[in-house]
């Protein structure tokens, strides 16, 4: 068996990650109304039994030095082996499929592969959750039950962003199976216990135990636009357990176990049971998911030395059109709460609107002209647009914010920009100083400076001649990523 390897980010920096899917191969490895087949959907609620959410003096039972046995024989029952058939791209030994997006366009052919991985019953009838990877370009699913019964499976739907499939078991015998509870990761610890269960390397059954290490750890760059943040666990999660549940001690599902790191033991991650729940009832009813959308590119505060991190998402570009612009939110402004509940960033804050239907209306707190009182901005959120619409859109000159002062955008100081940039390449921004007109237009570390105002950037000493040609206004063109973006601030 081989293990494919997903390497999303190259080891510049200690944060660098070189993770694995925890899926074994062989070979090269919004509710909407239910389409015809499901026109007796159940309802949301009715999908899956949820937990207690709470610890209960059961938990003492299964303490650290005590046998998990009881606990691991009354819910593995409900955790399921998945083999899948289909094929995937090949462009060479070694190369990952998934990294195709990422490297130069490449002679293609399709091979033959297999894939292995686990789920969990959440519904009597066959109803199971996995992972998107696990299921992903199959043609053929077969899922064998703890009891050793094999059934060919449907996947009802699947969504990449989260990472969450939901598959339905299909034939004679699929009624009364066992079933999990779901639980809640937001009421999880750091160092609460975690139990995971699954198929590592297609030894089924396999369970192993650990931590909480942390929770909020982003995409981590697993997947393009991904909308998780990441638990993470030192539970051993080996290749095949993907889509395979992580349980609390009260044995309910608390997340969706994923990846694993390459770089060391210890370090494995999945997806939080919340935000699988989030999904889980469009995917059954409709195979997709609708979310809602702000429009708008945003950023970190990056806080000075010596000083606590500020907490909120920062808006770096917002389109006309978009239902940001319609709000009348800014480049520049700091969203710090969403119908009263914190933002801590900009990952957290595309999580949540992520959540939500479109046309949804919120309240978003917000923080203008860098500091000062929140107010409340009324926000009717859009459908988010196809990924095509997203790039055309990423290309349209965005809609400038202002900063404070006089109609002169340098306050009668010589212009500056407030970047720094790479001395081998004269026009690649390396650094964006907090607070400075940069920051403001949502320029960004790597991206390459093409036009100031209109004059072409050749090198540090055109960037100063460029704003110079105009006090009140400048619109600032990079490349970032292969595309075109355009910034505009004007003060009148």
């Amino acid at each position: 068996m081989r293990v494919t390897s997903l390497r999303r980010n190259r080891l510049r920096s200690p944060r660098a990650l070189v993770l694995f899917f925890a899926v074994a191969g062989a070979g090269a490895l919004a509710l909407a109304l239910p389409n015809e087949g499901r026109a007796n959907a159940a309802a949301p609620q009715s999908l899956w039994s949820d937990g207690a959410g709470q610890p209960s003096a059961a938990t003492d039972a299964y303490a650290p030095r005590r046998s998990l046995a009881p606990l691991i024989e009354s819910i593995s029952p409900a955790v399921v082996s998945i083999r899948t058939k289909g094929k995937r791209p090949q462009v060479g030994a070694g190369i990952d499929p998934r990294m195709l997006p990422f490297l130069p366009q490449m002679p293609q052919t399709q091979q033959p592969a297999e894939g292995i991985g686990s789920g969990f019953i959440i519904r009597g009838d066959g109803l199971i959750v996995t992972n998107h990877h696990v299921v992903d370009s199959s043609d053929a699913v077969e899922v064998k039950l703890a009891d050793g019964r094999l059934f060919a499976a449907e996947v009802l739907g699947s969504d990449p962003h989260t990472d969450v499939a939901v598959v339905k078991l299909k034939g004679k015998g699929v009624k009364d199976l066992p079933t999990v509870k779901l639980g809640t990761s937001d009421n999880l610890a750091v160092g609460d216990w975690v139990l995971a269960i699954g198929s590592p390397m297609g030894l089924e059954k396999t369970a192993t135990t650990g931590i909480l290490s942390a929770k909020k750890r982003g995409s981590l760059g697993l997947y393009s636009n991904s909308y998780v943040d990441f638990l993470q666990t030192d539970a051993a999660i080996s290749p095949g357990n993907s889509g395979g549940p992580l349980f609390n001690l009260e044995g309910e599902v608390v997340g969706i176990n994923t990846a694993i790191s390459a770089m060391g033991r210890g370090i494995g991650f999945a997806v939080p049971i919340d935000q699988a729940k989030a999904v889980i009832p469009q995917l059954y009813a409709t195979g997709k998911v609708e979310r809602a959308w702000l429009g708008i590119t945003g950023r970190d505060i990056e806080p000075a030395v010596g000083q606590a991190p500020v907490a909120g998402a920062v808006i770096g570009e917002t389109h006309p059109g978009t239902p940001a612009a319609k709000a009348g939110l800014r480049t520049g402004d700091r969203i710090v709460a969403v119908d009263g509940k914190a933002i801590e960033n900009f990952s957290d804050l595309r999580g949540r609107v992520a959540e939500l239907s479109p046309n949804s209306e919120v309240k978003m707190s917000v923080v203008r002209g860098g500091k000062g009182k929140a107010v409340d901005v009324e926000v009717k959120l859009g459908k988010l647009p196809t990924e095509d619409e997203l790039r055309r859109l990423s290309a349209a000159p965005s809609a400038g914010a202002g900063r404070p002062g006089d109609v002169d955008l340098y306050g009668g100081d010589t212009p500056r920009l407030g970047v720094e940039v790479d001395p081998k390449a004269a026009t690649q921004i390396r650094r964006i100083r907090p607070g400075s007109l940069a920051a403001d237009l949502g320029l960004r570390p790597g991206d390459q400076l093409k036009e100031i105002n209109g004059e072409a950037i050749r090198d540090r000493d055109d960037i100063g001649r460029a704003l110079a040609k105009d006090r009140r206004r400048v619109e600032v063109t990079v490349d970032r990523n292969g595309s075109t973006h355009t910034s505009v601030i004007e003060r009148r």
